[in-house]
């Protein structure tokens, strides 16, 4: 089939840029993304009617004479005026213009380079490896089996060749061979190349097989000391961020009544699972619970090291965090680059083609963690920023904590500190540049693109929320042998205040008037204070919970059901924007938003991302957090959100 590169024309109006076609050029003919300009909003084609974001302009449009130039006619709707190019263009003879404005066919498929050959075969490599690995363990046990058949009327209850009442024990098994093995290397001298390679291949083979991981995955086993609501409250989180990313990366460029939705959107509250009011608090419950995890875990491993936090430790302690990290935010930046250059370009595949482009520039970035400070504009997988916020928190997590065995009033200094210097970081960006405070999605362009590259992707701004999960797994761990709550009367006056703060923090967002140039000072305290006073007000249900005061809430954020999608939710949060920017980008005519649309996309996206999810953990999380163990032992929980 054949793509096309054709001329397009665009004109400006209430929400944005609108694309002007010709008729024998429209995308109804030609699978053709001819955009020239970045955003656009959605097409419109002059039949003779124009079509801006669902305002449908024929004879109710007023004509108002040429522009100051003479190019083209000015149409003025109700409140908005729109520049048409001259119809000569539109009536222009493409085969037998000699100008510049002719349509041209090309290829559709990106040009297969090095960079994307790379990712393929690592894309390959993932799902190749646990296949053999399974292969290669169902084949052991097999023979096995042959050769010691068990007795007549045991229990067969088996997940292929291993069985489930053994996994337990065949895991401990497996670790102390491997350690023996280690030994063994070390004193026997120097053993044979290709004895040290099969042994090698034995231990990651099994590491990658099923037999392990898939029991892993549905254990419902948590971890002694946890809390056990941290399940439910980061799985409804990641619920929380997954439909406002339907609902905006479906209205970057995909929707043909944009004006609609905004207008119904962005300022109505019955709309806050969705894109509505403040930005994105899930995220920041994501690091409440990321500072809680990484104290804890911290905290253990200072606890059973005989010399304390020593360099060693901590270097351990980084060193366990990018293993933890790395392996599944790389593979999927390689999966985005597979199935972006493998996917039929469509007439809206601006999107993915956008984020493909900046993959091939900025992967190292993520790489060396640092795609929020570096190439943020174009950055490989924008969502990852988070990652590297993250990982950049708990750099700062052991000095904290060698604060913390020192002196516990130091301790309190440096957090005021911390906590005033982020505080106030935030407000002087916000007033310095302008930057709008509730939602950047109705600010101009350049307003929104400041937002993102001052403040949203900055650590110095996000560490709030860090610090809060931080401190509170502090004062949990010193205090945990003590009833903190004395009584009933003071867990309901925490509740009331936690519900309170929630409640503010929402309604404020929807006071705030991000028209003025300058923000007003409650608006620069408002984003300097909303997200830590979120985490505060999630924290105290963590504590609650933790405490026996959560009652009904702890019932229900301890559900079983929450354990197996927070188990797979790391990989769910890397994947489900792909999965999106793909669904949209394959779409061969505009979306119309209604509620029940967007119901029935941000569904099908929850489906398919569990799905995805759940390969990803089984094929890469799980592998590369067994090799771990097997080359690090046995330890307490590593530290992370997910």
């Amino acid at each position: 089939m054949a793509f096309c590169e054709a001329p397009a024309w665009t004109i400006r109006g209430v929400g944005g840029s609108v694309n002007l076609w010709p008729e024998e050029l429209s995308p109804s003919r030609f699978a053709c993304p001819a955009v020239r300009t970045w955003p656009p909003v959605s097409f419109g084609v002059w039949t003779p009617l124009l079509s801006t974001s669902g305002l449908i302009l024929r004879q109710t449009a007023d004509y108002a004479g040429r522009d100051s130039w003479g190019n083209g006619d000015i149409l003025r709707f109700r409140d908005a005026s729109f520049l048409a190019p001259p119809l000569s263009l539109f009536t222009m003879n493409s085969s037998t213009s000699s100008g510049g404005s002719v349509a041209t066919c090309a290829t559709g498929k990106f040009h297969l380079d090095t960079f994307v050959a790379v990712c393929l075969f690592l894309t390959l490599l993932g799902l190749v490896l646990p296949l053999a690995g399974t292969l290669y363990v169902a084949a052991r046990g097999w023979g096995s089996d042959h050769r010691a058949s068990p007795a007549h009327g045991t229990p067969s209850a088996i997940y292929g060749s291993l069985p489930l009442r053994e996994l337990e024990r065949s895991e401990q098994s497996h670790r102390v061979r491997w350690t023996r093995y280690l030994a063994h290397l070390s004193l026997s001298g120097t053993p044979g190349r290709g004895k040290r390679f099969l042994g090698a291949a034995d231990h990651a083979l099994k590491c990658f097989s099923w037999q392990k991981n898939v029991p892993a995955i549905w254990s419902t086993k948590m971890p002694g000391g946890t809390c056990s609501a941290l399940n439910g409250i980061r799985v409804l989180s990641l619920l929380w961020i997954m439909s406002g990313h339907t609902s905006q990366m479906t209205a970057w460029l995909s929707l043909d009544n944009v004006l609609e939705w905004k207008t119904r959107v962005l300022k109505n509250p019955l709309y806050l699972y969705s894109r509505s009011g403040p930005f994105y608090l899930g995220v920041d419950t994501f690091f409440l619970i990321s500072g809680w995890l990484s104290a804890r875990s911290l905290l253990k491993m200072h606890q059973t090291s005989e010399k304390g936090l020593t360099a060693k430790v901590i270097l351990r302690y980084y060193f366990i965090r990018l293993i933890r990290l790395q392996p599944l935010h790389m593979y999927s930046v390689c999966l985005l680059v597979a199935l972006f250059s493998l996917a039929p370009w469509g007439p809206v595949w601006e999107v993915p083609k956008f984020h493909l482009d900046n993959c091939r520039q900025a992967w190292w970035t993520n790489l060396l963690l640092l795609n929020n400070f570096l190439l943020v504009r174009n950055s490989c997988n924008g969502w990852t920023w988070y990652l590297a916020n993250d990982f950049q928190f708990h750099l700062m997590t052991p000095a904290i904590i060698l604060v913390h065995g020192k002196s516990k009033h130091v301790l309190v200094l440096l957090g005021a500190v911390l906590f005033l210097a982020s505080f106030t970081a935030t407000a002087l960006l916000t007033v310095a540049h302008g930057l709008p405070v509730p939602d950047p999605s109705e600010a101009s362009e350049n307003a929104t693109a400041l937002y993102f590259l001052e403040y949203y992707t900055k650590p110095y701004c996000r560490f709030g929320p860090f610090l809060v999960g931080l401190f509170l797994s502090i004062f949990m761990h010193q205090n945990h042998q003590a009833n903190i709550l004395k009584t009933k009367a003071q867990a309901l006056l925490g509740w009331i205040c936690s519900l309170s703060i929630m409640f503010a923090v929402v309604a404020l967002a929807y006071t705030m008037d991000d028209t003025s140039v300058t923000p007003s000072a409650a608006a620069a305290l408002y984003q300097a204070l909303h997200r830590t006073l979120w985490a505060a007000a999630v924290g105290w249900v963590v504590f609650a919970c933790q405490e026996g005061y959560g009652g009904l809430v702890n019932r229900l954020l301890s559900c079983g059901m929450w354990t197996f999608l927070a188990g797979i939710s790391y990989a769910c949060y890397l994947v489900h924007p792909t999965l999106i920017i793909l669904y949209n980008g394959l779409q061969e005519t505009l979306i119309h938003y209604t509620d029940t649309n967007m119901f029935y996309l941000f569904s099908g996206h929850c489906l398919l991302t569990f799905i995805a999810g759940l390969g990803l953990t089984l094929f890469v999380e799980k592998p590369c957090q067994e090799l771990k163990r097997c080359l690090l032992g046995s330890m307490p929980a590593g530290p992370g959100t997910f």
